[in-house]
């Protein structure tokens, strides 16, 4: 499991995420927005899979510096093989989660909780309670496109020369590798990717609730 790494000064906003691949995206998404938005406070952590949460925010909430941290941002997926009710399944285990922390537990994904000083806000991806993940998302970013009709008719042709064929819930992944194949230097990532500027327009609409999360996370709680 990831440890939390040291809470470094001015850096009172904290993005705990589901992976290194994530935590690549996000680097690559808050630099490409980070003046914009005013984003200079995050510092990311990389919480691991979803079964490390847990473990991660208790060591995380008694480190050295915690108190310095007034508002946290988790963001997970909601990939689930049972796609039904997947996004709501997966925020109330973060709930469960953040509760067992004493922390601020919201009510509902991508509305702020607010408790004294401290603020907790929860990003389920792709957002809007749809089932998927980062991949879902990134998919959306060149869905429609000429491309996007080859990767269909690519996936459309192997479809019956597969062993096994590509689980439901896996099928925006193996979308999104065979986008990243179509740049130039690709690379497997979806987070470096990410980096390397190959997901195109980061100011999309298709990615307006990451932005408008990212610009809620970073503002401060006022403290009465």
């Amino acid at each position: 499991m990831p440890k939390a790494t040291e809470i470094k000064d001015k850096k009172a906003v904290q993005l705990l995420v589901e992976g290194k691949d994530v935590r690549n995206f996000f680097e690559a998404f808050i630099k490409h927005h980070s003046k914009k938005l005013s984003l200079e406070k995050i510092q990311i952590q990389n919480f691991g899979g979803v079964t490390e949460l847990s473990d991660f925010l208790e060591g995380f909430v008694g480190m050295t510096g915690f108190h310095k941290v007034r508002s946290i941002g988790i963001v997970r997926d909601a990939e689930m093989q049972d796609a039904e009710k997947s996004a709501e399944n997966a925020f109330r285990s973060v709930q469960d989660t953040l509760k067992n922390a004493e922390l601020p537990v919201p009510d509902c994904p991508e509305k702020r909780k607010v408790d004294g000083r401290l603020a907790v806000d929860v990003l389920i991806l792709p957002g809007g309670n749809q089932t998927g993940m980062l991949e879902t998302l990134l998919c959306q970013s060149f869905a429609g496109t000429e491309v996007d009709g080859c990767i269909k008719e690519f996936f459309q042709c192997v479809k019956p020369l597969l062993e096994k064929p590509i689980k439901p819930h896996q099928e925006d992944k193996a979308r999104a590798f065979a986008y990243l194949a179509t740049r130039p230097n690709p690379h497997h990532s979806v987070g470096v990717a990410a980096k390397k500027k190959d997901w195109g327009d980061l100011d999309s609409p298709v990615f307006g609730r990451v932005r408008s999360f990212l610009k809620r996370l970073a503002v401060l709680p006022e403290i009465e």
